[in-house]
């Protein structure tokens, strides 16, 4: 049954975000926090980022800690999983939210690397189903309901060739697909116990030409084909995130939320 109550959604509950160090992944873990979860941030590297994340989350009274995880190492999984249980007493939230971000995943079908495309199928559908399989028999034993939120992609969802979102970025559009799919398949299987949802982002707010080498005016495309015509605040993914694994989602399972200012809407 939902764990109504009149405070914080996410009181006493227990959640791991895995790629701390990224723009999103932090995010998630603040809004988390905010919500009275205790946060275990996973972070391969430029810990930084994670560790503010988590600085700030205990500074406004809650429980939160940075640790090593690389999503394609079982040993670093198993350690990471294994410390946050210990603290905590559990895990009842798993946020997938490693991912790889890399110019080379960003080019039409005629620049595909056959290397960077091993590697963002590794990173994005691999770590993710990896961290499943560590903390799935966790979430079972605790005997409560849990929630696993994937981060899917908004990109390649439309048909319009002249959108940028589905002209180019083909290893992206693929690995993300693989993520919704999983997502799916994972939802019938583990249920009712544990609902998987996925989080798809469309425009975020970011920087666009160090992440991707996207010109930044060629951001302003996307907000006009956008009908809010805005860039996302990477906060309303955090929201999004606290959603999902909150009871507000409790009948939502499977299911893939684009949160994208409809630009999927424009073809």
């Amino acid at each position: 049954m939902p764990r109504w109550n009149d405070g914080r959604r996410l009181d006493g509950r227990v959640a791991i975000v895995t790629g701390a160090n990224g723009g999103l992944g932090s995010v998630a873990a603040r809004a988390l926090g905010r919500e009275g979860a205790k946060v275990a941030l996973g972070a391969r590297n430029n810990r930084d980022v994670a560790d503010e994340a988590a600085a700030e989350i205990v500074k406004a009274g809650g429980e939160a800690h940075v640790g090593y995880l690389d999503v394609l190492d079982q040993g670093s999984i198993d350690a990471f999983v294994a410390d946050t249980t210990q603290r905590y007493g559990g895990v009842d939230i798993l946020v997938n939210s490693a991912g790889r971000i890399d110019p080379a995943d960003a080019v039409r079908f005629d620049a595909i690397d056959p290397v960077a495309w091993d590697q963002i199928f590794a990173i994005d559908v691999k770590g993710s189903i990896l961290m499943c399989m560590a903390v799935v028999p966790i979430m079972r034993n605790k005997g409560a309901a849990g929630s696993i939120i994937n981060f899917g992609g908004s990109y390649g969802n439309g048909t319009n060739q002249d959108n940028m979102v589905n002209s180019v970025a083909i290893a992206f559009c693929a690995a993300k697909g693989a993520v919704r799919a999983m997502t799916a398949a994972l939802a019938r299987d583990l249920a009712p116990e544990i609902r998987v949802n996925a989080v798809s982002p469309g425009p975020i707010a970011a920087n666009w030409e160090a992440d991707w080498g996207i010109p930044q005016e060629h951001m302003k495309e996307a907000i006009n084909m956008t009908p809010l015509k805005r860039l996302g605040d990477p906060m309303e993914i955090g929201e999004t995130v606290v959603y999902l694994a909150s009871d507000g989602a409790g009948y939502m399972t499977g299911q893939n939320l684009l949160v994208d200012a409809g630009w999927t809407l424009m073809g």
